[in-house]
């Protein structure tokens, strides 16, 4: 289709190119398929092999360019490639083009754009070759020739944590390193394991180890090892939701037991079946208005098993009067909640022993069993009480600051870890472990950029196996 100079410098515009750079340009639809021959102004670029500045153009070459130019249908570039001869050493070359890098048939324009999509981690290679019609293997192999993160510094505050996201011959867990005071992460790593964590980091210069203070982990053995064999001027932390998570599945435990004692139709078995999730509920649960939310003058509503009317409150009443054990393993559950909130760093020794000395001397198997967990980790959680920072919050109204004394803990590697979940789940997994740690380390870190430039040539062996995400 000949196109009116308005149309052109409109179609020139639209992709990027200068007027005085096109020789040529015309418009055709193939098929549903918008389509642009494009000839370029000749600049005669001198020979890269002896520097000749008059070479001779021997052929064009066709080359089609897939283009992100329009998103509601697919683009093609034809662009017509001159090919130079150099009349002194024979070496053959093409001309320079802005459309593409070097040895792909992509644009350039479009790969920044798959590039940019790809940081949402609710985006997969498929979903984004279908957003700029090109391959899932095309957007697999843009991002593994534009996409390499190394290993950041270690912080002062390191966060370890494992989720299940990549199956390898060697784990089933991702351990994941995370900078606490910025949230970003400094390595994901195929293996939890302590001979493996600890060659990993080993192999960082001793000073950049002796930097890290405090590391914050769960209650898995292997990091405590790591952190006291690579870390020498670092505490241990157990992470606070870990513990709180180990002592619900002990309390758990004692509400299944004593629910198997019960009749299925019973008053007893529908409330610890039904409301089970009360037990591990605060005690001083907040709800609208500063009430709590088991307040026992709080809005009631008709219960057709009780055939009566109930609130939150008169049902724990009913969950806790099942069992006189239960209700001795939730007072127990409650003063370990009391123990969290109401210790500093300098009184937390004595509170724990005295706690443990508590949960010990109790007759259900499940406490005594918490309580020799909380002994094993009694340096960790001691430690757990100790400010690792400050934060400061300026009222809008009045101007008062207000400071928040930051203990450490897991809760945003929990999110981080959520996230990458996310990642596996909407690929249907990962086979390339390369590809996966890159992608992962990508989307977490929002300061996180791409090559401009292709990390290198061998684009089209990274294409062959790009079908394996």
């Amino acid at each position: 289709m000949t196109l009116s100079d308005s149309s052109k410098a409109t179609i020139l515009e639209l992709f990027g190119l200068e007027k005085e750079d096109v020789a040529e340009v015309s418009y055709s639809n193939r098929n549903g398929t918008a389509v642009l021959d494009i000839f370029l102004v000749p600049h005669y670029e001198p020979c890269p092999e002896c520097g000749t500045t008059d070479p001779k153009i021997k052929n064009y070459v066709i080359k089609e360019i897939t283009h992100s130019v329009l998103n509601y249908r697919k683009c093609i570039i034809r662009y017509h490639a001159r090919r130079y001869v150099c009349p002194l050493c024979g070496r053959t070359y093409y001309e320079k083009n802005p459309f593409v890098f070097k040895a792909q048939k992509i644009s350039s324009k479009t790969v920044v754009d798959v590039l940019n999509a790809l940081k949402n981690y609710n985006e997969t290679f498929s979903s984004v070759g279908r957003k700029y019609f090109i391959s899932p293997s095309s957007v697999s192999s843009i991002f593994d020739t534009h996409v390499s993160i190394s290993r950041k510094p270690l912080p002062e505050f390191l966060n370890f944590d494992e989720v299940y996201a990549f199956h390898s011959e060697g784990s089933k867990y991702v351990c994941v390193l995370l900078d606490y005071k910025t949230q970003k992460p400094v390595d994901i790593l195929p293996s939890r394991r302590k001979d493996y964590l600890i060659g990993y980091l080993m192999k960082i210069p001793l000073e950049e180890r002796k930097k890290v203070k405090a590391c914050c982990f769960d209650m898995f053995t292997g990091y405590r090892e790591a952190m006291k064999h690579c870390f020498p001027s670092s505490i241990g932390i157990v992470d606070h939701f870990h513990m709180s998570q180990e002592l619900n599945r002990q309390l758990d435990r004692i509400r299944i037991r004593v629910m198997k004692g019960t009749d299925k139709g019973s008053d007893s078995y529908y409330i610890l079946k039904k409301f089970s999730w009360i037990l591990f509920d605060r005690p001083d649960k907040k709800a609208d208005h500063d009430k709590t939310f088991y307040d026992p003058e709080g809005p009631k509503r008709y219960n057709y098993h009780y055939q009566r009317q109930m609130n939150y409150y008169d049902l724990r009443e009913e969950l806790l009067g099942t069992s006189s054990e239960l209700l001795k393993a939730w007072n127990l559950r409650n003063s370990v909640i009391d123990f969290y909130d109401g210790n500093t760093a300098d009184t937390a020794a004595n509170a724990l022993e005295e706690l443990i000395a508590r949960l010990r001397s109790s007759d259900i198997p499940e406490m005594r069993a918490f309580a020799s967990t909380l002994g094993k980790w009694r340096t960790e959680i001691v430690n757990s009480f100790k400010i690792c920072g400050l934060t400061y919050k300026i009222d809008k109204e009045d101007g008062h600051v207000a400071v928040r004394r930051n203990r450490m803990n897991n809760a945003i590697i929990e999110n981080r870890n959520a996230i990458i979940k996310c990642i596996k789940k909407n690929a249907n997994g990962y086979t390339n472990w390369d590809r996966f740690r890159n992608r992962v380390l990508y989307v977490l870190d929002a300061d996180a950029r791409f090559s401009l430039n292709p990390l290198d040539n061998d684009f089209e062996s990274h294409q062959k196996e790009g079908e394996n995400q």
